[in-house]
């Protein structure tokens, strides 16, 4: 469905130009083409009668997030988040982390720098 080259008519402007491209959209598909295309695709049609069968909820659940390149994305962050949150965790030390919940220990030396609050003497 190529024509040959055509030199344009500098004459013309691009709208005329455009114009005749619409006046002459060029040859169709034939016959024989539209009925071996027609054919195929009958032969990709379900059989008549038959009935869809329901996707399980893991499948709909997968196709509602956006498909399995999406669930491998959020698996990433997941894991990405947890590692950073656990790496913030390594310099303040263990004892933080089990000291939280209670009064009775207060240490100024535990080392809070890994959530921006730095401790600095002067």
């Amino acid at each position: 469905m190529t024509r040959g080259p055509h030199a344009p008519d500098p004459g013309k402007t691009i709208e005329e130009m455009l114009d005749d491209l619409a006046a002459d959209p060029g040859p169709g598909p034939s016959a024989d083409l539209m009925a071996r295309v027609l054919a195929d695709a009958q032969t990709h049609l379900p059989a008549p009668g038959g009935a869809v069968a329901a996707a399980p909820w893991w499948r709909q659940m997968v196709q509602g997030i956006g498909g399995w390149g999406a669930v491998g994305g959020l698996m990433a962050a997941t894991v990405t988040g947890f590692v950073v949150g656990l790496g913030a965790l390594d310099s303040t030390g263990a004892d933080l982390v089990w000291t939280l919940g209670y009064d009775d220990y207060y240490d100024a030396e535990l080392g809070l720098d890994a959530f921006g609050w730095a401790l600095e003497e002067g």
